[in-house]
């Protein structure tokens, strides 16, 4: 039976503030930690502000959108202006809110972003929605579940009954912060129904309990459940476990300018590539492609690519290509 949507994102959705800042010092710590320092109790200048929506799985859906795949988003959102600026922006993506909380009497999630050297440092709140899985959120080939806040925890386990008793369903999982929080104990019943996860070299040293060799990493978390880990590691590249064989992509070239949502759209760009039935490589290089596309641009969905463009470049750049590196 023909599903209504190809996938539903499930997560928190924001308008994030950008702020470029110049006056601003980094500071190196001796455990390898980096510190933004201003002047304390001083009026700080900012060269730049915008008012974006944001959001791990609002950037999915709008990526997906623009992808070619029918995408929803199940978000929640308070009864203010900010979450019209919201809604009206995936209503212009071409994204389903069918699956959209409304919530009166709270506001809309707002992020702060400091941007300073091509890096940002982001204040975060997660406001307190209350969760729910809507009615028909089966009706999709796929999930993709990301960043949620501490009381969206609660969705784990209706979802996980709901992969269980629809395992036509495939699931595409970017942990957030509070998820990577509950341990990988807890993560296990999601980790045994995801089809791809994806973390950036941080996170899998902390869910895979050691750190160093990526390929050792990678096959950790791939036990856990995970039938494709793919693990990004900043302009360094990716890497992806699949079938026995590991893969690396290098980053596709661009000039970086605002690195916001690059991740978001890696991910984008690699399941989308999967759910259009390519392979590896190719959804690697369709990862890397999005997500370079969306570092030269401010915020994280401005440089989304479409898929004619997607095509095109990709076909321009022949020579950009993901690697095997080893077969098991």
């Amino acid at each position: 039976m023909k599903k209504k949507y190809d996938i539903v994102s499930i997560g928190d959705c924001t308008i994030d503030a950008f702020l470029k800042v110049e006056e601003a010092t980094v500071l190196n710590q001796k455990n390898g930690h980096k510190l933004l320092a201003f002047s304390f109790g001083d009026k700080i200048p900012y060269e730049e502000l915008y008012l974006l929506p944001a959001g791990n799985c609002n950037n999915v859906a709008v990526g997906m959108a623009r992808l070619g795949l029918k995408a929803a988003f199940y978000g929640s959102v308070g009864h203010d202006h900010n979450s019209h600026v919201i809604l009206n922006n995936l209503h212009k993506e071409k994204v389903s809110t069918e699956f959209m909380s409304v919530q009166k009497g709270i506001q809309t999630n707002f992020h702060v972003v400091l941007w300073h050297g091509g890096e940002r440092t982001i204040l975060i709140k997660h406001q307190p929605y209350k969760y729910k899985l809507p009615k028909g959120i089966e009706n999709t080939n796929w999930v993709y579940l990301s960043s949620i806040g501490p009381r969206g925890l609660t969705v784990q386990p209706p979802l996980v009954k709901m992969l269980k008793t629809h395992p036509e369903i495939k699931l595409a999982f970017n942990p957030g912060t509070f998820q990577l929080r509950l341990g990988r104990k807890k993560l296990m019943s999601l980790f045994k129904l995801t089809e791809i996860i994806f973390v950036n070299k941080e996170e899998a040293e902390l869910l895979a309990g050691h750190d160093g060799n990526v390929l050792k990493m990678a096959q950790t978390i791939h036990r856990f459940g995970p039938n494709i880990v793919v693990i990004t590691d900043g302009l360094k590249g990716s890497y992806a476990l699949a079938e026995g064989k590991f893969y690396k992509c290098g980053v596709y070239p661009h000039i970086p300018y605002e690195s916001t949502g690059a991740g978001d759209a890696f991910a984008t760009g690699f399941t989308a590539a999967i759910m259009h039935g390519l392979p590896i490589m190719e959804a690697m290089r369709w990862g890397a492609r999005n997500g370079a596309s969306v570092a030269t641009k401010v915020g994280p969905q401005a440089g989304l690519v479409h898929q004619n463009s997607m095509v095109r470049d990709l076909n321009a750049h022949k020579n950009f290509k993901a690697k095997l590196i080893s077969s098991m």
